[in-house]
């Protein structure tokens, strides 16, 4: 995770830098999401038929190269939408791949605790990517403090490779049909009902964590730069109470409704949502306040959705329905994160009221996946 913010982190840098527009920041943040969403079909479906170790280290080597291209080569929107895409691609053949290889090497149903603790290392990864590449402009060129991101990849690929054993995916059959496995999957009312849900948590979350340090920079033009922190180590702070929140939402489904907990999370969050883009003229302390009980009914959800696809899928297909839960996450994460920097731009640039626009907008897309999922029945 550590190439995640190469871009997010020096948003305001780079849009010095090279002139951006918000709506050009927005197409740079979207790309990242945009090469998962095209790798994934690819690259998760593929573990029901392959070990999903090879995907994964294969796909965490490009992490390593997406990161090094962009420090040293990216000169502008077109080269950063580049390796912004190869980025997300990595990202796509290690999140989901890696939440398949455990599956495969654990009997049973996967405990949704397993799936908090795995889905929370990312919160963990992007947070410490933010505070990382923040830390690290602030003493050496942006160039350099992106392109040493790539040594988190090379650590990672060299645990994997060295400690965790090869295995062959855990399906029900092997076929090289893999129609046959995305026709299962939609034939599943409820699949279908989560992909969705997640979809809409995935518009807000990553919105959130794309425009969330362009937020605090803006907060600083009315408030003042806070004495303790910048923007990027206050939004890595932030983003990482989301790793307890998830931790609780996952333990919480376990024991409880998940369909009517997830539901009163979304709706809590949207409420939230808006009053954050009202906070700006306030105080430093209610802006971090707000911001913080923001992220943490962002965060409840992911797990226990995550572990309700894992759930719900047919067990012999669960690659290709994880498959497609990612790609419509991940889509919806480019589309949030390209409006709401459009949305800046057409309400006449960052403003009191555009920033509350923005959020009212990030936030509204929990209440249709409150209404989808509401109808699953599990």
């Amino acid at each position: 995770m550590a190439p995640f913010s190469m871009f997010l982190a020096l948003e305001p840098r780079l849009r010095d830098v090279w002139h951006l527009s918000n709506t050009a920041s927005g197409w740079i943040s979207s790309a990242y999401y945009a090469g998962y969403m095209v790798a994934v079909p690819v690259l998760v479906s593929v573990t029901d038929r392959v070990d999903a170790r090879s995907v994964w280290l294969g796909s965490t080597a490009l992490a390593a190269l997406s990161a090094v291209g962009f420090g040293l080569t990216a000169q502008g929107v077109a080269t950063a939408l580049l390796f912004q895409f190869l980025a997300g691609a990595a990202l796509a053949g290690t999140y989901m791949p890696g939440l398949k290889l455990i599956a495969d090497r654990i009997s049973g149903v996967i405990h949704p605790r397993y799936v908090a603790f795995y889905t929370t290392s990312f919160t963990v990864g992007s947070s410490a990517s933010f505070y990382a590449i923040g830390r690290l402009e602030s003493w050496l060129p942006w160039q350099t403090a992106v392109a040493s991101a790539a040594v988190g990849p090379v650590i990672a690929w060299l645990l994997v490779f060295a400690f965790l054993p090869a295995a062959p995916p855990r399906t029900v059959e092997h076929t090289g049909d893999s129609l046959r496995h995305w026709k299962a999957v939609a034939r599943s009312a409820d699949a279908v009902r989560y992909v969705l849900a997640y979809a809409c948590h995935m518009w807000e979350l990553f919105a959130v964590r794309a425009w969330l340090v362009p937020f605090l920079v803006f907060v600083e033009t009315i408030q003042g730069r806070p004495a303790f922190a910048s923007a990027a180590t206050v939004a890595a702070l932030i983003s990482l109470i989301g790793v307890p929140a998830s931790l609780a939402g996952a333990e919480l489904s376990a024991r409880m409704d998940r369909r009517g907990l997830v539901t009163t999370i979304m709706l809590l969050s949207a409420v939230t949502s808006i009053l954050l883009g009202l906070t700006i003229s306030t105080t430093w302390a209610i802006v971090i306040t707000m911001a913080v009980v923001y992220n943490v009914f962002v965060s409840a959800d992911s797990a226990a959705l995550t572990s309700g696809i894992v759930a719900v899928a047919p067990p012999e297909s669960r690659g290709t329905a994880m498959a497609l839960y990612s790609m419509a996450g991940f889509a919806a994460a480019s589309a949030g994160s390209l409006a709401v920097g459009a949305l800046l731009d057409a309400l006449g640039g960052q403003s009191v009221t555009s920033w509350a626009f923005a959020f009212a907008m990030i936030g509204a897309s929990n209440i249709v996946g409150a209404n989808i999922l509401g109808r699953a029945r599990t």
